[in-house]
């Protein structure tokens, strides 16, 4: 299932020049040392506003997933994720290439990068 077309919005180019590289990119307050999505703008641990940038390892556990199909029913069934990351932080992100009775809480995932002809690259989550 395809998901289209990803473009800079210019909050998340750090964000998608790690992708570009291969490196999953997220937020970190330097502060407390807490770790947040690449959408966070503030910590609310100790209310620090400036987070940075930071490389995670990209490895991450399933939390919990669905299964979308396409509505004319061609191609596979897309497998979507919310997924916890080593670092703390929850995503959403695609699974790919795990076998439907593998998925299961807690499954170990590893980050991996797409690069289309056209538009941002992106992450997703492999066994």
């Amino acid at each position: 299932m395809d998901i289209g077309v990803l473009r800079r919005d210019g909050r998340t180019d750090p964000f998608f020049d790690g992708t570009a590289a291969g490196r999953l990119v997220i937020r970190r307050c330097e502060a407390c040392d807490r770790w947040f999505a690449p959408d966070e703008t503030g910590c609310p641990g100790c209310g620090g506003e400036d987070l940075v940038w930071a490389e995670a390892s990209g490895e991450a556990t399933l939390v919990t997933w669905t299964v979308t199909h396409s509505r004319n029913g061609a191609g596979p069934p897309a497998h979507l994720a919310l997924v916890e990351l080593a670092e703390g932080p929850w995503l959403h992100a695609r699974l790919d290439g795990v076998a439907p009775e593998s998925l299961r809480e807690g499954l170990p995932l590893r980050a991996a990068f797409v690069h289309p002809d056209e538009g941002e690259s992106y992450v997703l989550f492999r066994e």
